[in-house]
């Protein structure tokens, strides 16, 4: 059917045209293709540039967090070896606090059984469960050796104070000559039982 519209131009009615024209020509449309695409790739970029970055931020905040937790293992494993340490110190001490004597007799005999000549540098017990005497002979008319083989025989044949230990034994001897006298530094070791 044919419409006629007889009304003056001013008085017709007008068709509106479509705000977005699909009128396009193929050279527009290779160049919003073109321009599309650069715009997507210029979107994928700056999408993997951020993501990159998270990433880099996370690993840098890992990697410190890491660094704090390795400077807290390594105080650890400090205050660890510490521990160790004073529960060796501590195993030692039970040892000998938990003798069956009384200290104050044990050194009073050891003193009893101590040679003119000889002196005692140190005494004390060691880890190995072994009590330590060092100590120094001098003498003008028997030779110093000869004075630590007496010594060492009467801590071992006096009864009383050897009932505690299992062996005894000469460490070392450091030989020296002093104004034509001898002398001898000597290290001994009472074995506990």
């Amino acid at each position: 059917m044919i419409e006629i519209n007889l009304l003056p131009e001013e008085l017709r009615k007008k068709r509106s045209e479509p705000a977005f024209n699909l009128n396009i020509d193929a050279e527009k449309l290779k160049f919003l293709a073109i321009g599309g695409a650069v715009g997507i790739l210029i979107l994928i970029v700056i999408t993997l540039s951020l993501g990159s970055f998270i990433m880099k931020s996370q690993i840098n905040s890992l990697l410190a967090k890491e660094k704090n937790f390795s400077d807290r293992l390594s105080r650890v494993d400090a205050v660890n070896k510490e521990i160790n340490v004073l529960k060796a110190k501590m195993i030692v001490l039970d040892q000998i606090t938990n003798r069956k004597f009384l200290w104050a007799e044990k050194l009073n005999q050891l003193s009893d059984l101590v040679l003119p000549g000889i002196w005692f540098t140190h005494v004390y017990t060691d880890s190995e469960n072994r009590l330590i005497i060092e100590g120094s002979v001098i003498s003008k008319s028997e030779e110093a050796m000869a004075f630590v083989g007496k010594f060492m025989k009467n801590v071992k044949d006096d009864r009383q104070f050897f009932r505690d230990f299992k062996n005894i034994k000469l460490e070392s001897v450091q030989r020296k000559n002093k104004e034509e006298r001898d002398v001898v530094d000597f290290k001994i070791s009472l074995y506990f039982q």
